[in-house]
């Protein structure tokens, strides 16, 4: 629109009688500028995950693998045999997955399941996983803890076993076989040399108890609680136990200073042996 011109009636004078033509100016209203787009704002300084930039994809679940030593001591409370049968490892599967089979192992190998479902601690929340027992008669299911890393697992093992006495029979590293397998020879070589000397002896020695209770052990049950427990620092001393006449009861009654005293055990073998018998007064029956 550009300028309007109208007629505007101006007071007749005496000496005009005419109309005049006077012109204003309108101003147009300035024409609206088409809207701009805003300029996206610059992400590259910004880390990408999940929270920031939802059309990402979350990450893959955790993996781990768990490992069986099965040349481990087994303890008083597992068999032997049933951890030669397990398999090399569980997993790669999620850490609640992997500690499952691990805690439904050791229940499967022992001598009595009630004992070591009684020392699984019980789990709360999350995702929840469950191991089973058979005792008393019926079928018994209790819930692992909530994990969610191999540290966990192994640390909640850990824990397990040393109630077992049973200690390195978990790692998250593959055990060598060739170790294992020269030791089992080695030890097969000095069972022939010592059974040449001492056959009645050693039959004695690898008699395991058929109690689980150790009120109920006889002297020979000690014997080879004292050896299996710690092969090097305490089987050389089994012989006092004999000499002694130390039964399962006398045994829950040693202190360090009496065995330093009366057995003659130097201080570390002695702490190791009461180690071994503060878990033993601990594990329920």
């Amino acid at each position: 629109m550009g300028s309007q011109a109208f007629v505007e009636e101006r007071n007749k004078g005496p000496a005009s009688g005419r109309y005049e033509i006077k012109s204003r100016v309108l101003m147009t209203p300035l024409a609206l500028s088409p809207p701009r787009s805003t300029p996206e704002p610059d992400l590259s300084s910004i880390p990408q995950d999940a929270a920031t930039v939802p059309s990402l994809a979350a990450p893959q679940a955790l993996t781990v693998c768990l490992y069986i030593n099965k040349q481990a001591n087994a303890g008083p409370y597992l068999e032997r045999k049933k951890v030669q049968q397990l398999p090399e490892h569980f997993g790669p599967e999620r850490p609640s997955a992997v500690l499952q089979q691990a805690v439904q192992a050791c229940i499967d190998c022992a001598h009595q399941q009630k004992l070591v479902f009684s020392l699984v601690k019980q789990g709360y929340g999350g995702e929840m996983v469950s191991v089973s027992a058979s005792f008393d008669g019926k079928q018994h299911l209790r819930s692992l803890p909530v994990v969610n890393s191999i540290g966990y697992v192994l640390r909640f093992l850990a824990k397990l076993c040393r109630s077992l006495l049973c200690d390195d029979l978990f790692s998250h590293q593959p055990f060598p076989r060739g170790c294992s397998a020269s030791g089992k020879v080695q030890e097969k070589e000095e069972g022939r040399m010592e059974s040449a000397s001492s056959p009645s002896q050693d039959a004695q020695d690898a008699r395991r108890p058929r109690s689980r209770n150790p009120s109920a052990w006889t002297v020979e049950d000690v014997v080879w609680f004292v050896k299996d427990a710690d092969p090097q620092a305490l089987g050389p001393h089994v012989e006092l136990f004999r000499k002694h006449e130390i039964d399962g009861n006398a045994l829950l009654l040693l202190k360090s200073d009496m065995v330093m005293k009366y057995l003659g055990l130097k201080l570390g073998p002695a702490l190791k042996l009461c180690y071994h018998i503060d878990k033993l007064k601990q594990a329920k029956f």
